[in-house]
């Protein structure tokens, strides 16, 4: 993890949104990341809050279409780009917005980070929280896999082994592999579990989980083009896109409502003042000022630290789901939990390792060379 000490440490270059010379405030960038982190996983909390018809028992249903989860997401999506828009203002960078060239590469990584959220609060709605955030963070092994076809980029053992991590996680979290599993003290079961009396449609909402995970590092993978572009403009850039991305999603699974026999996902909205309150929160906390602090983190933390400390959702959102809503936190949850974190998380802290290393030589040559230049200085002195 960061560094915690009040230091500063200085950028390499000038970035493109002329803050050239500015300092990275570590300690400042750490409670940023671990804000912005504990936003992101109250979703769960906030996204049952404002649609289920009791926010506590997920059998009685939501005051609205399945869809509306999709809807959600829009809602938080359309608050980010209020809030980069309002940000871009504050620190005078229109002028460097209107001069930011739109590529292909911004665009999709908006739209996938939308269908990616979308499809998501879709799948905290109808699984069961742990599936739903484990689901997720596939996320960061599915752009190594894409940069690997697409990029030639090549995949070091570590991240072969921690694409065989995150897989396995996925069967201990969705119960296919584990302790007592098919009867067994340890067992393979590949029957899936479709419906529970809580979940009636739980296999779809893995099935929305996963692919949440897949739009998510899709998302990474096209965020990894266009470096040069300054945060805040192409902040606004991507929200938009992402609005358009999970109203599209919501378009299409509204549109459903319309076949016989589906009539569940047309949107009919019926919220009680409690439901709007729980949609303002996840608007507000999960929008604004989760994306806000998530902007001070990247502007704070070097790329691997913020990668890292992302992971903290994941224990918030499991604290949601197991204390919250009393769902269930077996050992195979706690397995999958470990092998998918891990998997994704290890060359994100080798990487911060790595970084430290050079860092602290670089350190000692820029300090070995000034003692060199002292000595040589007494000696023409003398």
């Amino acid at each position: 993890m960061a560094d915690l000490e009040k230091k500063e440490t200085k950028t390499g270059k000038e970035d493109p949104g002329g803050s050239g010379g500015y300092q990275m405030k570590i300690s400042l960038g750490v409670i940023a990341m671990l804000v912005s982190a504990t936003g992101m996983g109250l979703v769960p909390l906030f996204s049952r809050w404002a649609t289920r018809t009791d926010m506590f028992n997920g059998a009685l249903g939501f005051n609205a279409g399945d869809s509306i989860g999709a809807l959600m997401a829009v809602g938080r999506m359309g608050m980010g780009v209020v809030a980069f828009l309002i940000i871009m203002v504050a620190t005078h960078k229109v002028h460097v917005f209107k001069k930011l060239k739109l590529t292909p590469a911004i665009a999709l990584g908006g739209l996938m980070i939308g269908m990616s959220l979308a499809c998501y609060v879709t799948s905290t709605l109808l699984t069961t929280v742990s599936n739903a955030v484990l689901f997720i963070y596939i996320g960061p092994v599915i752009c190594v896999l894409l940069a690997r076809i697409f990029r030639k980029e090549p995949m070091s053992v570590l991240q072969w082994a921690c694409l065989g991590a995150v897989f396995i996680g996925m069967l201990f979290g969705e119960g296919l592999v584990g302790f007592g599993v098919g009867g067994a003290a340890f067992g393979v079961d590949f029957n899936l579990v479709p419906s529970t009396p809580e979940f009636p449609q739980k296999g779809l909402g893995d099935a929305f989980g996963i692919a949440s995970g897949f739009f998510y590092g899709a998302s990474m993978f096209f965020n990894g083009y266009r470096k040069d572009a300054d945060t805040t403009a192409r902040g606004v850039w991507n929200f938009i896109f992402a609005v358009i991305g999970a109203g599209a999603i919501t378009i299409v699974l509204n549109a459903l409502g319309a076949n016989p026999g589906m009539e569940n996902w047309a949107l009919n909205v019926h919220f009680t003042t409690f439901n709007w309150i729980g949609a303002v929160l996840l608007w507000l906390v999960c929008g604004p000022l989760a994306l806000g602090f998530l902007l001070v983190a990247g502007r704070n933390l070097p790329a691997a630290d913020y990668g890292t400390i992302a992971y903290w959702e994941v224990p918030v959102a499991l604290f949601v789901g197991l204390v919250v809503f009393g769902e269930p936190f077996t050992i195979n949850t706690a397995l999958g939990a470990i092998l998918i974190i891990g998997g994704g998380a290890i060359p994100s802290i080798k990487g911060m390792v790595a970084g430290r290393k050079q860092k602290q030589q670089a350190e000692i040559s820029e300090n070995l060379a000034a003692r060199l230049e002292e000595e040589a200085i007494k000696e023409d002195i003398r």
